[in-house]
């Protein structure tokens, strides 16, 4: 997955975040890094692997969303019958929405270190829970260490995760944007 297109789109939003909140000079590095931690954890939740006690185990990675003829908003994980009168259908994907705001941290965090351009190398991790543990390990480290080489095996892993997840960068793109 080649991710070098999205660091100046992220420079751009991050930018305009900083200028809408008036946080010109702070360094924001432990708030993203927090940031990004509780996105992946809010990922892994949709994502449901580790979740061993339940039964459910399924990932949530479509949800409809309709307007009865009443005007409730329905959520579901099955689409509305036949029988269901609705104005409107919507289709979402919330590991999805959860995998691209741990990018969007990710490429924040980068451009904050200098770090603007990656190539990919496939981690030997293949377990969906080291991947999390490791990912949350390397995204501690940074905002003291400041390595671009942390940064780098995050971004990494972070990939890693997005495969082991089934998508692709197509599909991570489109999200993105």
């Amino acid at each position: 997955m080649n991710l070098n297109d999205l660091f100046p789109v992220q420079a751009e939003l991050d930018n305009h975040i900083v200028e809408e909140h008036d946080l010109q000079g702070q360094d924001l590095i432990k708030k993203k890094t927090i940031a990004l931690i509780c996105e992946l954890y809010e990922c892994v939740n949709e994502a449901r692997f580790f979740k061993f006690w339940s039964k459910d185990q399924k990932a949530r990675n479509l949800i409809y969303t309709w307007i009865d003829i009443e005007g409730n908003e329905v959520k579901s994980k099955n689409p509305p019958s036949a029988y269901d009168n609705y104005v409107h259908l919507e289709e979402q994907n919330p590991l999805l929405e959860e995998y691209v705001d741990i990018i969007h941290f990710a490429l924040s965090i980068s451009n904050d270190l200098g770090y603007a351009e990656h190539k990919y190398i496939e981690p030997d991790y293949h377990d969906l829970n080291d991947l999390t543990i490791g990912i949350t390990n390397l995204a501690t480290l940074i905002p003291e260490a400041r390595y671009q080489r942390h940064i780098s095996t995050l971004l990494n892993f972070i990939i890693k995760l997005g495969y082991q997840l089934g998508f692709d960068e197509e599909t991570v793109k489109q999200a993105y944007f």
